[in-house]
């Protein structure tokens, strides 16, 4: 999955409030956060991408947690409004 979603750009779209809104009204609540960094490899520490999965509900089986946000979070407003261009955020579509 990884390889899949950091090096398909046509498999994903920027991360802007419009998109995020339209998420929430297909019924996703949640968004899996991966970071990458700019060799694609997963990187959290310093991360050059964060490309967001929608989920509908979060796992219950705790070996399946991984780093979650609520659609609708100030975090993923804020970055959504991010400008700066050093950062990518996407959405996994």
């Amino acid at each position: 999955m990884r390889k899949h979603l950091s090096e398909s750009p046509k498999q994903t779209i920027p991360m802007t409030a419009a998109a995020l809104k339209a998420l929430e009204k297909k019924g996703y609540q949640y968004v899996q956060v991966k970071a990458f960094s700019s060799d694609k490899h997963y990187d959290y520490v310093d991360p050059s991408m964060f490309i967001m999965v929608p989920i509908r509900e979060l796992p219950v089986d705790t070996a399946l947690m991984e780093i979650y946000e609520p659609i609708g979070s100030d975090l993923l407003k804020k970055w959504a409004e991010e400008t700066d261009g050093t950062t990518q955020f996407l959405i996994a579509v």
